[in-house]
């Protein structure tokens, strides 16, 4: 089979099994990740990039809980796609590993779960996916930055798409300015801590909070934390996986070129 036909067949796959939108980028167009990428897949050459897409009307519903579970159902599409990718190139004998979205993440020094094992905005970028946005994401012509990203990398040898020749993004600004929390600055500039402190405030940092708490004998502030509304939210992050508590900047974004009203 030619490296053109594997290709194509390779993004049939992907969008068969998940993935609304695919895109391929040479492990060389990737220089700030060939040594991640050589620890994974030693001879990888190949990187599929796949994007899956949200339900713009649950993002945008006053119900968190709705959010939330669409994003785990657009994880799981991800995970889906990329690990049907991996083994149908693995069963024509390219080794192939999918590459995690989200958790399970590296929570070793110096990453300390704040860093995947490659950046999935950047090799969508350069796999002609979309462009990096205002808010510092990746936003697509179909469906604005409403997507969550995962990808595999290979050894097969496979044709690279060409990056986008200009914006997907109309730079309407909407994301800053939905920004509940003022963490977005627009040009891609995003302050993490104060964007980490919402989004993810009944995470790992809350559960770091409890821990010291329980510790240093704080009774007053861990009996109102017991009886309190955080640790019920905690510990349904532990039983889904889900830990999101913002997505303004998405849902302000969901379909390009995004009109100023």
């Amino acid at each position: 089979m030619s490296n053109h036909e594997l290709s194509k067949r390779t993004k049939r796959v992907a969008l068969a099994h998940g993935a609304d939108l695919v895109g391929i980028v040479k492990v060389k167009d990737l220089p700030e990740h060939v040594e991640s990428i050589a620890g994974i897949v030693p001879m990888g050459k190949s990187v599929i990039v796949v994007a899956s897409r949200h339900s713009s009307a649950s993002i945008r519903s006053a119900a968190n809980q709705v959010a939330q579970f669409d994003t785990i159902h657009t994880y799981n599409e991800c995970a889906r796609s990329a690990h049907a990718v991996s083994r149908f190139l693995e069963g024509r004998g390219f080794p192939s590993a999918a590459v995690p979205a989200f958790i399970p993440i590296d929570m070793q020094e110096p990453k300390m779960g704040m860093r995947g094992e490659l950046c999935w905005r950047r090799a969508g970028v350069r796999a002609g996916i979309g462009s990096y946005g205002e808010n510092g994401l990746l936003v697509t012509r179909e469906f604005g930055s409403a997507i969550r990203i995962s990808g595999v990398l290979t050894s097969a040898d496979l044709e690279a798409d060409s990056p986008l020749s200009e914006d997907a993004c109309d730079h309407c600004m909407r994301c800053v300015e939905a920004c509940p929390s003022g963490a977005l600055a627009g040009g891609g500039t995003i302050n993490k801590k104060l964007c980490g402190d919402f989004i993810f405030k009944y995470g790992f940092r809350f559960f770091q909070k409890f821990m010291r708490g329980l510790f240093q004998n704080q009774k007053e502030e861990i009996g109102k934390i017991i009886e309190g509304v955080e640790l019920r939210e905690m510990w349904q992050t532990f039983m889904t996986g889900n830990y999101y508590y913002c997505f303004e900047c998405q849902s302000k974004c969901t379909a390009t070129p995004c009109k100023k009203n």
